[in-house]
């Protein structure tokens, strides 16, 4: 977690956001406040973020010991996304594929036996050497920016990053640039219409000054939660279609390897599991959209 911070320090940071980065001039509604930040929500575009967006320059990445820990999750994890890439953008038509935040390239890797030609990009170095070890230049250290070519790939993926970006309306602006007339954008983040989110809120509010409640969002982790309605309008407002989207829920064999939870803890992760799936209100959500003229 980031090192604990005073009011005052907060009040002067250069991570406040106060307006939508999506919505530009929009100022985000106060929905939730905790001891060392306040979760806001944009008015028009309705997606959620944290204010500060972080409390310093740090860079948290994410926990890859976790990952490691679970690999028939994530093959699994991997398999469904491939199917999803398939059905979206064939490899006939849409071959080169981008995956920004990809840690070690497992879907890449998984992606080229289905006749891709696949690249990654992330932010840890320790990733980018991992990956070295089983697939030389496959992932390079880097994110997308202004370093990628115009019109350079069919493909532009993203499972649980864009959340983590100070400025996830960039990334877009640059996912656009970057993808071919045609193009399809992939991304997969946590979900306001969830039945965890709606949980987690909850205890926020009954527990507003206990620093340690986790609400499942946080400055310079989870900086920022997307739903239906708020990729339906940012996406449109940047000429994306969205072409399919649906709930998924996160393994719960990774859920155990990142919060070590007690036996209660994982007796209600379960429980809230089963309910996710029998209302379709899993906690992350995976959508298609294509890049329009």
């Amino acid at each position: 977690m980031p090192p604990p911070q005073d009011h005052a320090s907060q009040a002067t940071s250069n991570f406040d956001q106060v307006d939508c980065v999506f919505c530009a001039g929009r100022e985000g509604e106060v929905t939730l406040k905790r001891p060392k930040f306040v979760v806001r929500r944009c008015p028009q575009c309705a997606v959620m973020w944290c204010d500060p967006l972080r409390f310093s320059d740090a860079f948290n990445p994410d926990d890859e010991a976790a990952y490691i820990e679970t690999p028939d999750a994530l093959d699994g994890e991997n398999e469904d996304r491939v199917a999803i890439l398939t059905h979206a953008a064939p490899p006939a038509t849409h071959p080169k594929v981008l995956e920004v935040g990809c840690m070690h390239g497992d879907f890449l890797l998984r992606a080229a036996k289905e006749g891709y030609e696949g690249r990654g990009l992330d932010l840890s170095q320790t990733a980018v050497d991992h990956a070295a070890k089983v697939s030389p230049g496959l992932v390079s250290y880097g994110t997308l920016d202004a370093h990628v070519p115009d019109a350079s790939v069919n493909v532009v993926a993203a499972f649980n990053v864009i959340e983590h970006m100070d400025a996830p309306h960039e990334f877009l602006s640059h996912a656009r640039r970057v993808l071919r007339p045609g193009g399809i954008l992939i991304l997969e983040t946590p979900r306001q219409e969830s039945i965890y989110h709606h949980v987690m809120f909850g205890r926020g509010r009954v527990f507003a000054n206990k620093r340690a409640v986790d609400i499942g969002i946080y400055p310079g982790t989870h900086i920022f939660k997307f739903g239906n309605r708020a990729w339906r309008r940012i996406l449109a407002d940047r000429k994306f279609e969205v072409t399919s989207s649906r709930g998924k829920s996160t393994p719960l064999s990774q859920l155990f390897a990142k919060r070590r939870p007690s036996f209660v803890e994982r007796a209600a992760i379960v429980s809230f599991g089963l309910l996710a799936k029998m209302t379709r209100l899993e906690n992350r959500l995976i959508l298609t959209a294509r890049r329009t003229p």
